[in-house]
């Protein structure tokens, strides 16, 4: 048995070392580098950064910012609205961890999502329905909610994926991969980096069984008083296959907010459901 322990043991340490020693070995094409094919790119234009290098630019893109203010197109398409629902809306965040988006439709409210950074709400007036929920707590499945406010605030503090987490990085032709980890071998997220103009472009995080919580796609970026911000966000959930879409405009960053905007009121005649 100790022999057996020892082995284990080995191997958990060999592991972390071979994935970062290979953090920066470059590889060749694969299905995921799309922009390997697609016309007018200026192949001479991709970078060859370090690891470090690439690091700090994911946080540096995520201090950037303090707060968002925006209008907003949305989509939404779920198998709980047999479809999809395109409305206008506006997108509030505040670090840490607070968000709020409402979609509308004909001045009546579709969707009301609200996160204070220690609870969500997720409310739906015409079915009368809140969905209630702690933030950073495992969900548990089949429930009837199908949106998670606390995901979309944790998809734009690039600033803290690296918090207390190993990390390993693999150079593609047009992207680098970064890999976090928590507790050594578990995925805890993972962020793509174009290497052209230096910009998030995907960023996939993981629940604690390492399958898929949320995954989000970062479009369409723009120069917002000297900071890079993403004009166009697809969220997608695949426990309920459910897509959110935000293409954001009339931007402002780094504005102060109103703490109200934060906190949740109970709507008359509605049911609160507990999610966790």
């Amino acid at each position: 048995m100790q022999f057996k322990s020892f082995i284990l043991n080995s191997i958990l340490v060999i592991v972390p070392l071979i994935l970062v020693g290979c953090a920066t070995q470059k590889a060749g094409p694969y299905i995921g580098d799309k922009l390997i094919d697609k016309q007018g790119i200026d192949l001479s234009k991709i970078q060859t950064l370090t690891f470090p290098q690439v690091k700090e630019i994911i946080v540096s893109e995520g201090l950037g910012f303090t707060s968002l203010k925006a209008k907003a197109g949305i989509t939404l398409t779920s198998p709980e609205i047999n479809g999809e629902i395109r409305c206008k809306g506006v997108v509030r965040f505040q670090k840490p961890g607070r968000i709020r988006v409402i979609g509308s439709k004909l001045a009546s409210t579709v969707f009301d999502m609200l996160s204070d950074g220690e609870n969500y709400w997720f409310h739906l007036p015409k079915e009368k329905m809140v969905y209630k929920g702690k933030c950073n707590v495992t969900r548990k499945k089949n429930t009837n909610a199908y949106i998670f406010p606390d995901d979309i605030a944790a998809l734009l503090e690039y600033d803290r994926l690296f918090e207390n987490r190993h990390s390993y990085m693999e150079t593609w032709p047009t992207f680098w991969l970064v890999h976090i980890l928590e507790q050594g071998l578990v995925p805890y997220s993972r962020v793509s980096v174009d290497r052209i103009d230096n910009t998030v472009t995907e960023l996939t995080m993981f629940k604690p069984d390492s399958s898929v919580r949320v995954q989000a796609k970062f479009h369409d970026y723009a120069e917002i008083n000297g900071q890079s911000v993403s004009k166009a966000i697809q969220i997608h959930w695949p426990d309920t296959n459910t897509t959110l879409t935000l293409n954001l405009n009339n931007i402002i960053i780094n504005e102060p907010l109103k703490p109200e905007i934060f906190r949740f009121k109970k709507p008359k005649r509605a049911e609160i459901v507990e999610i966790n």
